[in-house]
């Protein structure tokens, strides 16, 4: 972490957790250039898609519940799709496998979009901000998906968006409510939230940012900033320790149920996906890991599990340019072998 750690570049927080105990937990760099905040453990970040895996775990505990199954249709929850809605399941958004396109171009395509994003949170604010709500009626316009559900992975962020609106439906609370209920206040995860057309305040946030021409720009505004369920909970490292750990016990889900966000998806054809529930599902070293990153504006996330081995690296960084996956298997090889990482 040198070349972020010299006091005036953006940098990330990294935790390192073996058996339970907190190896590192350190922050690098600055959260905010301008005034010259490092970043510190207690430093929120977005995190970007490594939220899929809470919008998953919101669906696996309403599944245990009996409220919704894995095979329901996407139409019994929203009857406005076209007939196709019959055949894509929520085990199909869960697994990226139900072929909707990505929400961003459909409203790039529909030019009311602004597309001159992301910029400085400074600039002025786009005319049409659109919500999950929008996002939804505009993936109902949708005439027909890009292939056959089940037929092939692809990842897709239109699929969680529609897990959000699922779970709002079926629990009758705001995504962010049912979060806080259901996760973040049984975790103690204080500092956790998700941002949604409410604009919450986010305290002590990093501000992120994006190195051009020799010159580090905060990007932190795009008109989709308000866009929930596969993006846009804030944490901190401090917070996903407390939810990588409840992820060895049976606090939110059974572990049976739990297992089945570590199992890979099934095509059609019978091939196995890298996708569970959301997490990747990997092997490094011959040693089974899960994880899951995240880009969004200059925001970098990950976080990689090695549950035999009780190993867990999460980064959460403010610049666009650190690659976040790569330092994370660096650190990993490091712990799991004591070799130089590569």
């Amino acid at each position: 972490m040198a070349p972020w750690s010299q006091g005036d570049t953006p940098g990330a927080a990294i935790l390192i957790i073996q058996e339970g105990q907190v190896v590192l937990k350190k922050g690098y760099g600055l959260a905010n250039l301008e005034s010259q905040k490092p970043v510190t453990p207690d430093t929120a970040f977005l995190l970007a898609s490594v939220t899929k895996q809470f919008t998953a775990m919101a669906v696996m505990m309403l599944a245990e519940r009996g409220k919704l199954k894995y095979d329901d249709p996407l139409s019994k929850f929203f009857p406005q799709f076209p007939p196709y809605a019959n055949q894509i399941t929520v085990r199909h958004l869960l697994h990226h496998t139900a072929g909707l396109p990505e929400y961003e171009d459909l409203f790039l395509e529909t030019g009311k979009l602004d597309p001159d994003y992301p910029r400085s949170a400074k600039a002025p604010q786009s005319p049409f901000e659109p919500t999950s709500q929008d996002t939804l009626a505009l993936l109902a316009q949708v005439m027909a998906p890009r292939f056959a559900p089940g037929e092939q992975y692809e990842y897709s962020n239109s699929g969680y968006v529609l897990l959000a609106q699922i779970v709002e439906k079926v629990s009758g609370q705001p995504f962010a409510q049912f979060l806080r209920q259901n996760i973040f206040q049984p975790l103690g995860m204080n500092r956790s939230l998700l941002y949604d057309e409410t604009r919450p305040p986010v305290p002590n946030v990093a501000t992120s940012y994006l190195l051009k021409n020799g010159v580090y720009r905060d990007i932190d505004y795009t008109p989709l900033n308000a866009i929930y369920g596969e993006d846009n909970i804030y944490s901190t490292i401090e917070d996903l320790y407390q939810w990588d750990q409840a992820l060895y016990t049976e606090k939110l889900v059974k572990a049976a149920t739990l297992q089945e966000a570590f199992t890979p998806g099934t095509l059609r054809d019978g091939e196995a996906t890298e996708y569970g529930f959301g997490w990747w599902v990997h092997t490094f070293l011959g040693m089974n890991a899960v994880g899951h990153d995240g880009s969004w504006l200059g925001f970098k996330t990950v976080i990689l599990r090695f549950p035999d081995q009780r190993l867990t690296v999460v980064m959460l960084a403010n610049l666009h340019d650190i690659d976040v996956g790569d330092l994370a298997f660096k650190i990993s090889k490091l712990q799991l072998t004591g070799n130089k990482a590569q």
